[in-house]
């Protein structure tokens, strides 16, 4: 599902107008942004907790080159998800292995 199916379900869901289901998406967004962004978290009960983590300095190879590179510390966003969302995935879906690779499906 992306952004535009998002909105759709809701306005069809709660009754609202397209653009009244926009404006509440895109304001929950913003707000969750904003907040990490200023160090805060965001825990949405059964749902889960959007947040920040440092990422610790790396070397990295450039494939074309062979260069190495050092790739500085940084902040960056992070999702955890809580009980009930991880409790209604296992419930849902399924792992299977494909030709040496894992995947889900629908259980």
């Amino acid at each position: 599902m992306n952004k535009a199916e998002l909105i759709e379900t809701i306005a069809q869901r709660t009754g609202l107008a397209k653009r009244t289901a926009r404006e509440a998406v895109n304001t929950i967004f913003e707000t969750i942004s904003k907040s990490v962004s200023e160090g805060n978290a965001v825990r949405i009960s059964g749902f889960g907790t959007f947040g920040a983590r440092a990422r610790k300095a790396s070397t990295r190879i450039n494939p074309q080159t062979g260069q190495r590179l050092n790739v500085p510390s940084k902040a960056v966003p992070s999702f955890r998800a809580g009980r009930e969302l991880k409790d209604l995935v296992r419930r849902r879906l399924k792992v299977v292995e494909a030709g040496g690779r894992l995947g889900v499906k629908k259980a």
